[in-house]
């Protein structure tokens, strides 16, 4: 049961990673992309909802200290998504995707620091080896001038991604590490109030709004949905999956898995194939990956 609930969350994370593109692409503006994810939180929220199931009166009785650290996590949980989506759809699926992956570093990093915890030689050899990853990828397509914002954007969804995790561990360190599911539910109703806050503040007024085709507002209605779903499904079947899984199996399915998944579907639907500078970089990157991760 296990290892299906690893292949399920594999597709989510797909699924997360290529809707946030459809999201993003079409050149949306800041207020288009906050509004549209605003509403993939709110259908997240519900998600979680569902995954608490009978405990669901429990989530008025939880410590403060999970409310208020969920606060934090659905601010930068909230911001890294909409940076995705900017990232995804200004930027190559494959190449974003990569630099979205490196996220990883960043609680790495922290918990050297902070929470005693050892990097291996080897992790370090692949940590370099993201880095020259990286900078391939980064590099300008042959014949074409290097886009500024997109590397950005992708750049600050990845911090946001760690900043997530150090978060999450952040409460698994605590004395109300069994509240996590709550704690989940709570992140994603953040998550849905910032980004309706931030929808009203930057809100268009309708004299500026282009009216939409059937097929415009079919897309606006169903992609938020379908992003809602797999951001709220994937945070609760990662949960389950945490530590049930000797990491040599979890770490590769899941992140090399879905970020391989990604690249494909994306490379057949929207045409943004890499280079080969690029390519190469990308395979570097999942060696270094698996090097970090594994070793």
């Amino acid at each position: 049961m296990n290892y299906f609930i690893l292949v399920v969350s594999a597709l989510l994370a797909t699924g997360k990673a290529l809707f946030c593109k459809a999201l993003g692409v079409g050149g949306r503006s800041a207020k288009e992309t906050i509004a549209l994810n605003c509403r993939s939180f709110f259908v997240a929220f519900a998600c979680s909802l569902i995954f608490v199931g009978d405990q669901i009166d429990k989530l008025l009785s939880i410590s403060s200290f999970s409310v208020g650290l969920s606060a934090f996590l659905g601010l930068s949980t909230a911001t890294t998504q909409i940076m995705q989506s900017k990232a995804m759809g200004s930027g190559p699926t494959s190449m974003v995707t990569l630099i979205y992956s490196c996220g990883f570093l960043v609680p790495i990093f922290y918990g050297v620091f902070f929470w005693d915890e050892s990097v291996s030689v080897l992790q370090w050899g692949g940590i370099i080896l993201l880095v020259i990853a990286v900078c391939l990828v980064l590099g300008p397509k042959e014949g074409k001038g290097m886009q500024v914002m997109w590397p950005l954007f992708a750049i600050a969804a990845m911090l946001g991604s760690g900043i997530n995790a150090i978060i999450q561990k952040t409460h698994q360190y605590s004395a109300f590490a069994k509240e996590l599911p709550f704690f989940l539910v709570y992140s994603m109703f953040f998550s849905a109030v910032f980004t309706a806050v931030a929808s009203l503040i930057f809100c268009e007024k309708k004299t500026d709004r282009p009216r939409l085709s059937k097929n415009q507002l079919l897309k606006t209605i169903l992609m938020p949905i379908c992003l809602g779903v797999c951001v709220g499904a994937l945070n609760f079947f990662n949960l389950k999956l945490s530590g049930k899984l000797p990491s040599v199996i979890h770490f590769p399915v899941y992140n090399i898995g879905s970020m391989l998944l990604t690249s494909v579907i994306s490379a057949a639907i929207y045409k943004d194939k890499p280079t080969k500078k690029q390519s190469i970089g990308i395979s570097i990157g999942i060696a270094a990956i698996l090097v970090i991760g594994l070793l």
